[in-house]
């Protein structure tokens, strides 16, 4: 393979990199190892967080909370949770917020031999000379964060955290995805076995709720 390609090849990785970085879903969990999660089984939203009218995570909330809560609560009747007005053995409440973000890029144009020529005691060595472009782009950075709260003690036993690019180009159809897609993953080891060795036991999906709550199911 001649030098040139090579180099060319090099320019790429060195700008593909930064960018792979910013389009990763980053996604973490955290929960009580001593709460019984096989307790928990009827839950109701809480009331969205109020957002200042200066954040810019206002322009984004409205929207997002119907697309929120629709794929977290089917993903909770699939595993037997079920949704109720009133008297929930759990709490689900969600905040999200936006920063804004700086992506720096350096690109080294090498254009292999030439006059940058050096010499060392034992003969010529041949060096490379260019320059390097400095890109800097800026980008929205979106940070949802979802908590269950116990609804006897008002205890929070499980947090999920999913960080992500905002793309504003996305359509209404590719961030209702790219939604589905940070619940699917945040919520895959949703409940949890806690360290007592009580697996949280799934139960029928039109089951009636347990405590006299009436179910909101859909």
């Amino acid at each position: 393979m001649s030098v040139r390609p090579c180099l060319s090849i090099l320019v790429l990785v060195l700008v593909l990199l930064p960018l792979s970085a910013c389009t990763t879903l980053r996604v973490s969990t955290d929960y009580d190892p001593g709460a019984d999660f096989s307790a928990l089984r009827d839950y109701a939203w809480l009331p969205a967080p109020k957002i200042g009218s200066g954040d810019p995570a206002l322009s984004y909330n409205s929207l997002l909370a119907p697309r929120l809560q629709s794929a977290v609560d089917e993903l909770l009747r699939a595993r037997g949770r079920v949704k109720v007005r009133s008297k929930p053995d759990f709490w689900l409440a969600y905040r999200f917020t936006v920063r804004e973000k700086e992506s720096i890029t350096y690109i080294n144009h090498l254009y292999g031999y030439g006059d940058g020529w050096y010499f060392r005691a034992h003969g010529a060595v041949a060096g490379w000379y260019g320059h390097t472009d400095v890109l800097v782009s800026e980008y929205r950075e979106g940070t949802l964060v979802l908590d269950v709260v116990r609804a006897a003690d008002r205890q929070l036993v499980w947090r999920g955290i999913v960080v992500d690019v905002i793309y504003e180009d996305d359509t209404p159809e590719m961030r209702e995805r790219r939604i589905r897609e940070a619940v699917a993953k945040m919520l895959a080891s949703f409940p949890p076995t806690t360290s007592a060795g009580r697996p949280s036991r799934p139960v029928p999906a039109g089951a009636a709720p347990r405590n006299g709550g009436s179910s909101i199911v859909r």
